[in-house]
């Protein structure tokens, strides 16, 4: 179940608010409501069963509705969220309780966190009653619960320590990403928020302090990897200094290890037998060794391993191998803004007009991410790289109504190029 893209409840919520949300639903599925479907579709338990929506003889009950504004803000089920409400109307409650303790958690409100603790200590080891059954040490992470309350304050390592120190499980797990990343520290380094806040790496290692499974509850090396997936080279770099595990052909590569990945390679840029392949359940490639050394120098240009790849080009690899989702190390180090690394794959011939799983050429990739997520520092001398090397502009990059646009000094690297 989606435990992220869910709305909050109103303030004062009644259970007769909602069932009047739930057959005005009810009643637009009779008639053509296009975003009604949409929402339908995403909120459904089974939305594969409702085939005549749209219609005045809807297969969509008043059930189905009440189902789907349940999940809508979180619950697995209509009768869970009644009780929810029902909680929350009560101020003693254990639900109301702990609904006040995640505000505490995500605004930093310390003190208020603190009553909490001291009014009962035990709430570190209760869980929300939406799906995804999150304690209050997994808000820190600001990853996989409700979207409204992923928010880093200044001080989460104030409020980490706070609850760590009262007794939080580090390594409870949550109901979230169908169970893949549960934990709180595989959660918090897959993060965006505590990431732009600066204080990842320090959650991280504040969590690692009070026990956190370095590799994983798994034991799979899951916390590295999911750094290293999500481009979080920083907290990946901490991981392995306090002990993670790089046990395996594809990490090593990411890591920067160069001597490791020469020792499982033969002269003719295939692995040995015995080399080590990576095996975390969601990480979705061919458990053969051509898989694993394609994604071990992709993810090695990604994280700017100039030395690892320039290793793997002179043993042979290709400059255009592809990891799972079809980005090239082209595509990777044009996203990012590696100039090194662009170089050093340029001079292999590697592939400019490679496309992704969106489709995307690696110029394309490129001027996606300075318009989508700003220019990082070397990104136009990237962008310069890329069109003088001959990569092909498609012509939407220079319309006047694109969105977001690209910044002026991108798009007229463009312009002069096609006049």
């Amino acid at each position: 179940m989606n435990t992220t893209d869910i709305i909050p409840l109103t303030s004062d919520p009644t259970p007769e608010y909602y069932e009047k949300k739930a057959a005005a639903l009810a009643d637009s599925c009779r008639s053509v409501d296009t975003d009604s479907v949409k929402h339908i579709q995403t909120y459904h338990p089974e939305p594969e069963r409702l085939t005549q929506l749209n219609r005045p003889d809807a297969n969509f009950s008043l059930d189905d509705a009440r189902a789907v504004v349940a999940r809508e803000h979180g619950f697995v089920d209509w009768p869970t969220f009644l009780q929810h409400i029902a909680d929350l109307n009560d101020p003693a409650s254990p639900v109301a309780k702990f609904e006040q303790a995640v505000d505490a958690v995500v605004q930093g409100d310390l003190p208020l966190l603190k009553s909490l603790l001291q009014e009962n200590p035990d709430i570190v080891y209760e869980r929300s009653s939406r799906a995804h059954r999150a304690t209050l040490l997994h808000y820190i992470a600001a990853n996989g619960t409700e979207n409204f309350r992923q928010v880093t304050p200044p001080n989460a390592l104030e409020i980490a320590e706070t609850l760590l120190a009262a007794g939080a499980v580090p390594d409870a797990l949550a109901d979230t990403y169908d169970t893949k990343w549960g934990t709180t520290l595989e959660l918090l380094v897959s993060s965006f928020p505590p990431n732009q806040a600066g204080v990842q790496t320090a959650l991280a290692e504040k969590l690692l302090d009070y026990g956190a499974a370095i590799n994983g509850v798994r034991n799979n090396g899951g916390p590295l990897l999911t750094a290293i997936y999500f481009h979080y080279p920083k907290t990946a770099e901490a991981l392995v200094a306090r002990g993670a595990r790089v046990d395996n052909v594809v990490t090593a590569g990411a890591m920067g290890k160069t001597a490791q990945l020469a020792g499982y390679i033969n002269d003719d840029a295939k692995l040995k037998p015995e080399a080590p392949l990576v095996h975390v359940e969601w990480l979705k490639i061919a458990n053969t060794p051509e898989a694993n050394l394609a994604l071990a120098f992709v993810w090695a240009a990604m994280l700017n391993r100039a030395e690892t790849v320039r290793f793997l080009l002179e043993k042979g690899v290709s400059p255009a191998s592809k990891d799972h989702r079809d980005w090239t190390a082209l595509h990777w180090a044009g996203y990012f803004g590696h100039p090194e690394i662009v170089d050093l794959l340029l001079a292999r011939k590697a592939p400019l007009e490679a496309r992704n799983e969106f489709g995307g050429t690696v110029l394309d990739q490129t001027l996606w991410a300075t318009a989508h997520e700003g220019a990082r520092p070397h990104h136009l001398e990237v962008v310069q790289k890329l069109v003088d090397a001959g990569a092909k502009i498609h012509t939407w990059w220079l319309l006047s109504d694109l969105h977001p646009p690209l910044q002026e000094n991108v798009a007229r690297i463009l312009r002069e190029k096609v006049q």
